[in-house]
């Protein structure tokens, strides 16, 4: 059987079970802002999951193998904060009471890429968040920096966790053994109808990375603003590195090979695509790559205009990070680049950024890092001539001379994942 060939569904009661699991989630998430209706929809959509793996394991009898790849499944479940939850919120709700449902707004300060300030606010759970923004700014925010407001509903019983986040988690552990029962079957895609909603179809994976729906509806709870310049909007594009795309890159700039290994591994390849692009078109975007191992899964170009709107960027894929369940990221950016002064290495610290020196480069860096720990960086300075037409030197070796600070909120995810048991 190829890729392409539909088959029945092996497992039709638990998996048309899970995608009303999808449907009740974008329910919950469309009630976010009304108390009673968010607390009937997670009522209905937590028994819900709950019911998938119980109509599992009602066809175990015919399931091939089930008896030795499903304790794994269980024996992981029991480890998990999340799964662990949604067994005895299903027991609360059903037998007991309703969930001890908490509403707050997380405020979060960002002054520069290492100074950030994390608080909560009190506002009615109805506010909207433009209406808190109203509030914040006439109130005695810091004047400078960046102000992130996120409405959140937690559990009291799952406090490090936002609910939509709980619950979008639980659905990708589920997502991945109804995966693995149509695999037990040899079973790529199943015949179950799409649903009236464009995102909930028959689709599953094997990752825990959450769906790409689900990540988008959750930034959308959260706003972003300055008090000098108001509210501050998240630009990003999606970019895939397909075979069509290469094949259009390749008319263009000439052959090209994506690099196909490791994120560290990739920072050559990757450096020598950039030079050939830049001289070509006299600049270079900023796009991102997020890997799970040697795996790209999730490719983003990012655009800004000031320190602020990157710093917004940065924060946003390391939001991505942890949907994606990325262990490791490129990013190739065009920057500008600047020598310390003498009193700047002596105290260690910037006074004037490259971008506002008049000795400043132009230059094309590429830079990796992992969640292990590992870290690289290419950068080939960019020459102009009489009319502005780019050449790009031969890379070097350096340390973070770019990716140092844009780092920061990637590898602050990392930590708190780890935290978290991510």
């Amino acid at each position: 059987m190829t890729s392409d060939a539909v088959q029945s569904c092996p497992v039709a009661d638990a998996h048309r079970r899970l995608m009303d699991c999808h449907t009740q989630w974008h329910t919950l998430h469309d009630s976010y802002l009304d108390p009673d209706g968010f607390r009937l929809n997670l009522n209905a959509l937590v028994p819900n999951l709950r019911n998938v793996t119980w109509l599992l394991q009602k066809q175990k009898a015919v399931i091939p193998d089930f008896a030795t790849w499903y304790p794994e499944f269980q024996e992981a479940c029991k480890k998990s904060e999340i799964m662990g939850w949604v067994v005895k919120s299903r027991n609360r709700i059903t037998k007991e009471s309703d969930l001890e449902l908490l509403s707050s707004c997380q405020v979060i300060w960002t002054r520069n890429w290492l100074q950030r300030v994390e608080g909560t606010a009190t506002f009615p759970p109805r506010m909207s968040t433009p209406e808190i923004i109203h509030a914040l700014r006439h109130s005695n925010t810091p004047p400078v920096g960046l102000i992130t407001v996120r409405r959140k509903w937690v559990d009291k019983a799952l406090p490090g966790w936002e609910l939509l986040a709980a619950t979008a988690e639980a659905f990708s552990w589920l997502s991945q053994i109804l995966w693995r029962a149509h695999q037990a079957f040899g079973v790529e895609r199943c015949d179950l109808a799409d649903r009236s909603i464009e995102c909930v179809t028959s689709a599953l994976h094997g990752t825990l990375a959450r769906l790409p729906c689900m990540h988008l509806a959750q930034s959308e709870l959260q706003a972003h603003f300055t008090m000098s310049g108001g509210v501050v909007e998240e630009e990003f594009e999606h970019f895939d590195p397909d075979p069509e795309t290469l094949e259009a890159a390749g008319e263009r700039y000439g052959e090209l090979k994506f690099p196909e290994s490791g994120p560290i591994e990739n920072v050559p390849g990757f450096m020598s695509m950039a030079r050939v692009m830049t001289q070509k078109d006299g600049h270079h975007g900023t796009f991102a790559f997020l890997y799970n191992g040697e795996t790209v899964v999730a490719t983003q170009e990012l655009r800004f205009n000031d320190q602020d709107t990157k710093m917004l960027s940065f924060e946003g894929i390391a939001d991505l990070v942890e949907s994606t369940r990325a262990d490791g990221v490129v990013i190739i950016s065009e920057s500008w680049l600047a020598i310390p002064t003498k009193k700047e290495k002596e105290l260690k610290t910037i006074f004037f950024p490259a971008r506002d020196r008049l000795d400043r480069m132009e230059g094309i860096t590429v830079y990796a890092a992992t969640r292990d720990g590992r870290q690289a960086e290419l950068l080939s300075i960019i020459e102009r001539g009489p009319n502005g037409e780019a050449s790009c030197g031969e890379p070097v070796e350096v340390s973070f001379t770019s990716g140092a600070n844009t780092l920061t909120p990637i590898r602050r995810k990392w930590e708190d994942m780890e935290k978290r048991g991510l």
